[in-house]
C-alpha cells in the first residue's frame, strides 16, 4: 500500500526588508557644492582604487556623483551625492541597499565609508532624521505553493498575473497588484521558482567546463539541487516605490498593507463545488482576480456555494494584523538607522540630558 506523505502546513516567516533607499539632508549652495565635491571626489577615487567601492553609471543621473560600496555579503549599496535639486529631492544624499543580503558587518562599512566621505559628526547626525525614498518588506510562506490556492487584494486597481507553462501543465508564477504609477506595488510570487532561476543563471555564468575540480563550480550544483529539494515557497512583498521623503518615525503609522492580502488554501478542507463549477471559478479567480469572479458568479445559480467555497478555505495560517509592526522593528535590526531616528524629533527636546547612542 502506498503511503502519500503528510502535507506540511504553510509558515510565514516574519517579514525582512528587502529593498531601502533613503535620502540625507545635505544642502550647500551650487558654488559651496562644487568646491566640496572636487574634495569629496579624490576620496572616493582612493576607495575605487583601494577595492571598497567601484563607480555606478546610471546613465542620466539627477545626482553629480555616484558609486557603489562592496559589501561581505555579496551586494552593493548604491551612494549618490550632490543632488542637482537639493529643495525638490529633499536632500544632497541618496544611499540605496538591500538589508535582507547584508552578512555580518555590512551595516557598519557603509557607515565607515560615508564617514569619511563627508564627516563623522556631520554624518552621524544627518542619519539621525534620514527621509525613506524607497522600503521593501517581503514575508516568506514556507510549505505554500500559489497552484493550490487563491490569492485575493484589498483595494487593489489593478492585477496582473505571470503565468509559466510546461507541456500540458501550468503554474501561476505570481501575482502583481498596482499599477507602475502607484506608490505601492504589492506581489505575491513563487520564490522557490525565482531561487532556481537564479541557481541556474549561476552555472550558466560559470562556464561548462571543470564543475569536478573548481570547488565554486560544484558549489552552485549543490546550490541547485538544495533548491530543487526544498520546501515550497510563496513570497509575499510590500514594495514602497514612492514614499515621498517619509520620516522613519512615521513608517509604522502607514496602511498595513499585508492585511490586504487574504488566501485560500485549496490544500485545506473546505466546501466543495462540482468539478466544471470549481474548475472554471479557479480560472476566473486567477485571470481576473478573486473580486471579478465573485462578482460574476453573483447572479448565477452557484453564487452562494461560490462565496462558501471561497469562505470556507480562507488559510488560517496568514495572520496579517501584526506583520507591518514587526517589518519595521526589522527595519531597525539592520543596523542601517541609530535607534533616535524612529523617535519624533519632540522626543528628543523631552530628554536633553540622555546620551544618545552613536551610529557603530
Amino acid at each position: 500500500m502506498k503511503i502519500r506523505p503528510v502535507a506540511l502546513q504553510p509558515t510565514p516567516l516574519p517579514p525582512v526588508v528587502d529593498g531601502l533607499a533613503f535620502i540625507l539632508a545635505w544642502s550647500y549652495g551650487r558654488l559651496d557644492q562644487d568646491a566640496v565635491l572636487q574634495k569629496l571626489r579624490s576620496r572616493v577615487v582612493k576607495l575605487i582604487e583601494a577595492g571598497t567601492c567601484e563607480r555606478a553609471y546610471l546613465g542620466k543621473s539627477r545626482y553629480r556623483e555616484n558609486f557603489r560600496i562592496l559589501l561581505g555579503g555579496g551586494s552593493k549599496a548604491l551612494v549618490q551625492i550632490g543632488a542637482v535639486d537639493t529643495v525638490r529631492q529633499k536632500g544632497g544624499i541618496r544611499i540605496e541597499c538591500n538589508p535582507a543580503k547584508f552578512a555580518d558587518g555590512d551595516a557598519q562599512k557603509i557607515h565607515r565609508v560615508m564617514r569619511g566621505l563627508i564627516g563623522r559628526h556631520e554624518y552621524n547626525e544627518l542619519m539621525r532624521r534620514p527621509l525613506l525614498n524607497v522600503i521593501h518588506f517581503a514575508v516568506d510562506i514556507y510549505h505554500a505553493a500559489l497552484n493550490r490556492m487563491l490569492v485575493r487584494y484589498d483595494n487593489g486597481q489593478r492585477m496582473s498575473v505571470m503565468a509559466k507553462r510546461v507541456g500540458k501543465g501550468g503554474f501561476i508564477e505570481g501575482y502583481n497588484f498596482g499599477s507602475v504609477s502607484s506608490d505601492y506595488e504589492t506581489t505575491a510570487y513563487n520564490k522557490q521558482q525565482e531561487l532556481v532561476h537564479a541557481a541556474i543563471l549561476a552555472i550558466a555564468q560559470s562556464g561548462s567546463s571543470g564543475f569536478n575540480d573548481d570547488p565554486l563550480k560544484a558549489n552552485k550544483i549543490k546550490q541547485l539541487k538544495r533548491v530543487l529539494g526544498g520546501p515550497e515557497i510563496v513570497r509575499v512583498e510590500v514594495r514602497g516605490k514612492k514614499m515621498r521623503g517619509l520620516p522613519l518615525w512615521k513608517l509604522s503609522q502607514q496602511t498595513n498593507r499585508f492585511a490586504r492580502f487574504h488566501f485560500a488554501d485549496l490544500s485545506d478542507g473546505g466546501t466543495e463545488l462540482d468539478p466544471l463549477t470549481e474548475k472554471s471559478f479557479l480560472a476566473m479567480c486567477r485571470q481576473d482576480g478573486v473580486k471579478a469572479a465573485l462578482e460574476a458568479f453573483k447572479h448565477t445559480e452557484h453564487a452562494r456555494k461560490a462565496h462558501a467555497f471561497w469562505r470556507s478555505h480562507q488559510a488560517a495560517w496568514w495572520k496579517p494584523e501584526e506583520l507591518w509592526q514587526q517589518a519595521c522593528d526589522a527595519l531597525r535590526d539592520t543596523g542601517v538607522f541609530p535607534p533616535e531616528a524612529f523617535e519624533p524629533p519632540d522626543s528628543h527636546a523631552e530628554q536633553p540630558l540622555q546620551k544618545r547612542r552613536r551610529l557603530r
